[in-house]
């Protein structure tokens, strides 16, 4: 889940869903933050609601930097209407936070597999954070530890294809995968690095690579039976913030909350 902080942002601006009150610009500063998440995050917390208690463990943990708290939060609050499966990928997953807060949220996910070449070594950290307030989730979890190109064959059929910050051709991987698979596809393409290859020459040229690459993985998705949309998170989180929404259902529509 890594991505460039010096990027320009690739889409336009959003407001802060799951934490509304981060919309504060006096407030909002914290979410750029590079630094492990801490008490100064709990400036965001509206009350008693699961995403507040999961912020608090996640706090009293220090689990992840603010940064990662912020947006994988962000990025669950845009997918959860897409992601009405009972199973869940969640590829290139870093620590998996994204795929556990919807695991956590969606009673309806059965299961969740979280695929990267290796488990972080602060995972554990996470998953206790998640499990104490949402013990439901721990059992839902299956972890594969691959490279992205053994991983691709094996994952279930059917499944919503998460992918956040998945660098370069991987976000094109799980274009991949959604199609084969026939699930829904939420990603938050990154980096960018030799992608766009099969986009037409004038798109690369007048529009750059970042555009080009994403209208033609969302043509490549149209032509497969899916319906698109585009959304955005809060550039405060992160410059490379655009987030394709994919339904396998051509009449389906998925609400844009961005």
């Amino acid at each position: 889940m890594g991505h460039d902080h010096a990027a320009a942002p690739v889409a336009p601006d959003a407001s802060f869903r799951a934490f509304r009150r981060l919309n504060d610009p006096d407030l909002a500063a914290h979410a750029a933050s590079r630094g492990r998440v801490d008490r100064r995050a709990l400036v965001a917390v509206q009350g008693d609601r699961l995403e507040d208690k999961l912020l608090r463990a996640l706090v009293e943990r220090r689990a992840l930097p603010a940064k990662e708290v912020w947006e994988s939060f962000e990025v669950a609050a845009r997918a959860r209407s897409a992601m009405k499966r009972t199973t869940v990928v969640d590829l290139c997953c870093g620590h998996g936070l994204a795929g556990l807060l919807l695991a956590a949220f969606e009673r309806t996910i059965e299961s969740l597999w979280l695929v990267d070449e290796r488990r972080p070594g602060n995972h554990e950290r996470v998953m206790a954070a998640v499990a104490e307030v949402a013990p439901w989730t721990a059992a839902k979890v299956r972890w594969l530890e691959a490279p992205l190109k053994r991983a691709l064959p094996l994952l279930p059929t059917g499944a919503g294809i998460l992918a956040v910050h998945a660098c370069g051709v991987r976000s094109d991987r799980a274009v991949d995968a959604a199609i084969a698979g026939g699930g829904p596809l939420v990603v938050v393409p990154c980096c960018y690095e030799g992608t766009a290859q099969s986009a037409p020459a004038a798109l690369r040229e007048s529009l750059g690579v970042v555009d080009a690459a994403d209208i033609d993985r969302t043509y490549r998705l149209e032509r497969a039976g899916f319906s698109v949309r585009w959304s955005s998170l809060p550039r405060a989180v992160t410059p490379m913030n655009r987030v394709i929404l994919a339904s396998p259902q051509a009449r389906e529509e998925i609400e844009d909350v961005g």
